[in-house]
């Protein structure tokens, strides 16, 4: 199994919210015994050493944590360049770009977490902070993209979301090869294709959810800004089970055809692993 948690689903296991030890214990013995393996990204990794507000020594007992449970060699690009490779590849290739991050970026990464434990959080790496300052601010940029556009089929009264989503795909998915500079290769090659992907279809899936709710279920857009949506094309991308505790998230995605993603609370998935 190959799971993706987000941020908090991490940070509860720090806080031991909704676990135990005893389920901590259970999941490190699953992963050891390799019938598991966590996929970090860009987004956790930059999420917790940018917290500016976290003591040097809680730092770096949350990062002894993950480092103890995600496989930092197999690290997620961020969403942006995750989703631009992605359709890039497609353009050329009509396949999807490898998901993880470069050797040189991993490498920048695993010197200054080296750095960080050796030092108890004193020090950070300025090659790193760079790297994760630079993914964050992509990040909070590329929220404009994954957020639903307001115009559109507002006329459209009582349409179920399969019918929605059809009718709004090719929109959404255009709008996304617009974005990576490859509109006219995209098309040409076929938008079918593109859906494929699932880093794509997760992007496209998740802004279709809540623009239906903003649309026809009182959604409001301060609503959409507090979802953490850079996680999901990130988990569709590597893992068959995405773990989030953002309820309002999960009930977002269970209606995109997301096949082969699971999506899960903490709690839910470490009462599987029993």
């Amino acid at each position: 199994m190959i799971a993706y948690f987000d941020t908090n689903a991490f940070d509860h296991l720090y806080k031991k919210i909704g676990c135990t030890p005893a389920d901590i214990a259970n999941l490190r013995k699953k992963i050891y015994s390799r019938e598991l393996s966590i996929r970090p990204s860009m987004h956790v990794l930059s999420e917790i050493l940018l917290d500016r507000r976290a003591r040097p020594e809680l730092l770096v007992a949350k990062v002894k944590l993950t480092l103890s449970l995600a496989n930092f060699r197999q690290m997620v690009k961020s969403c942006d360049q995750l989703l631009i490779d992605d359709m890039r590849a497609y353009a050329t290739r009509g396949e999807a770009d490898r998901p993880y991050v470069s050797a040189d970026l991993q490498n920048t990464i695993s010197a200054g977490i080296s750095e960080l434990v050796e030092t108890d959080g004193e020090e950070l790496d300025e090659d790193m902070v760079a790297a994760l300052e630079a993914a964050r601010q992509r990040k909070e940029w590329f929220r404009c993209l994954l957020k639903p556009n307001s115009e559109g089929v507002a006329e459209l009264r009582n349409i179920d979301f399969e019918n929605y989503f059809k009718s709004e795909l090719a929109s959404v998915l255009e709008a996304h090869a617009r974005f990576g500079s490859v509109l006219e290769a995209c098309r040409e090659r076929g938008f079918d294709g593109l859906f494929d992907l699932r880093s794509i279809r997760a992007a496209a899936g998740i802004v279709l959810s809540l623009a239906y709710g903003q649309r026809f279920q009182g959604l409001t857009p301060a609503d959409i800004d507090s979802f953490d949506l850079c996680h999901v094309p990130c988990a569709a991308a590597v893992a068959d089970t995405f773990v989030t505790n953002d309820a309002r998230l999960r009930q977002a995605l269970s209606r995109v055809p997301l096949d082969g993603l699971e999506v899960m609370d903490l709690p839910g998935f470490l009462a599987r692993l029993v």
